[in-house]
């Protein structure tokens, strides 16, 4: 999270206003992950929840695709 320059005010508002993109079953237990397009980066975050304790896992910058014309 530091090393991508993410603040936990960004990762906060991920896991609020954040799009649900995967959800699947590993080692025993429910992940998530939401992404959300902030104004100059898109952040993902993954993460578990238990009752109402949410344990973040990762979360990190997804690179936008530049395209190019030809």
């Amino acid at each position: 999270m530091d090393d991508d320059g993410i603040t936990e005010e960004e990762l906060k508002s991920c896991l609020e206003h954040g799009q649900l993109e995967i959800k699947q079953f590993v080692s025993g237990e429910f992940r998530s992950g939401k992404r959300l397009e902030l104004k100059d980066k898109t952040v993902m975050v993954i993460y578990t929840q238990r009752k109402e304790v949410t344990r973040v896992i990762t979360c990190y910058i997804i690179q936008r695709k530049r395209w190019q014309s030809r």
